[in-house]
């Protein structure tokens, strides 16, 4: 009879615990016999990826341990044979000893076509393998709203418990309203029964951003073993748009780079852009509508240091809200302004 206590497994480094199995890590010795399923099935269905199945010897020794790759089929499983010469450890099973296996930490039942005994060396069993489970979660902590730059990662996690009675497995998804990139945890993370688990999911906000804007992400946290099974919310991406210098103009000393608010603003169609310069520099000013595409560029090759005023003509461009950004050597910035016809 297999002593019932708390089992601590190490699966993908995580620590999980699965309820009514015997305590012990899997020792790999040089002895095995492989076993594989085929037709292995959880709460009726082909057993999901990413679930667990554990081997144990009539003296519960833990001897075996897979996770699955392929939907409804586990193995070749190594189930490793009790050392001889170790005397003072039981690392698994012996010739004709009667193996009990476990599905996402419920007790499995084995049906064939092979028996579930380990048969030495160099041989293969075929034992699929059936377990049921309720399967629930609830949310512990759900993510905030975020300030971010453009070009910035931003990281949002979720946590949720495992309210069900067998081992479960978590992982994210989201979509946001803008259609950005999101990122995901590649695995699962595993919660046994009581447990709680956090997952993740990244927003990548574009480069190329020249306004703010608040970009909304609803989000999914589904259990690997029932997909129809899920947490789901939604967050808000405030973007923000740094200046090199500060709206207030006040004081410029001789020497500093600084871009002027155009004038007149609104204008139509032409308006006057004024800047100063530390140094000697190479200078263009580049225009950028509210999607943040280029929709004009201008080369003013070299200038000296001082004051200067150079006038922008929106003759060719729609009414509309746009940027205009100054680059000066190694010095940028960039403002707003409005075109009205």
């Amino acid at each position: 009879m297999i002593r019932i206590i708390k089992l601590t497994l190490a699966i993908g480094g995580l620590s999980l615990l699965a309820m009514g199995t015997a305590y012990g890590e899997v020792i790999p010795t040089m002895e095995w016999t492989n076993f594989r399923g085929s037709a292995t099935t959880y709460n009726g269905n082909p057993v999901p990826v990413g679930s667990v199945i554990d081997a144990y010897d009539p003296d519960g020794a833990h001897c075996g341990t897979w996770t699955v790759k392929t939907e409804g089929i586990y193995g070749f499983m190594p189930v490793y044979a009790d050392d001889p010469y170790s005397v003072d450890v039981d690392e698994g099973a012996g010739l004709g000893d009667q193996l009990t296996f476990y599905l996402n930490g419920r007790l499995a039942l084995t049906e064939g076509p092979d028996d579930p005994v380990w048969t030495g060396m160099g041989t293969t069993a075929e034992v699929n393998l059936s377990a049921t489970a309720d399967v629930s979660m609830e949310a512990t902590a759900m993510p905030g709203d975020q300030d971010a730059l453009p070009g910035d990662t931003v990281r949002y996690y979720v946590t949720v418990r495992n309210t069900g009675n067998g081992l479960d497995f978590y992982r994210a998804t989201a979509v946001t309203a803008h259609g950005w990139i999101i990122k995901t945890s590649a695995d699962f993370v595993y919660a046994a029964p009581g447990e709680t688990a956090t997952v993740y999911f990244d927003v990548l906000v574009p480069v190329a951003l020249f306004y703010e804007v608040d970009d909304e992400a609803d989000f999914r946290v589904f259990s690997g073993i029932d997909n129809s099974v899920y947490i789901e919310g939604n967050v808000t991406t405030h973007i923000r748009i740094p200046t090199d210098v500060s709206d207030d103009e006040g004081d410029i000393l001789p020497g500093d780079f600084k871009l002027y608010q155009n004038y007149p603003n609104p204008f139509n169609p032409s308006t006057n852009v004024a800047f100063e310069l530390s140094v000697r520099s190479d200078v263009t000013l580049e225009i950028f509508n509210i999607l943040g595409s280029r929709v004009d560029y201008l080369d003013l090759g070299t200038m000296a240091p001082g004051h200067h005023v150079i006038e922008f003509d929106g003759s060719s461009l729609a009414s509309g809200i746009y940027f205009y950004k100054l680059n000066a050597g190694s010095n940028t910035a960039m403002k707003k302004m409005a075109l009205v016809k």
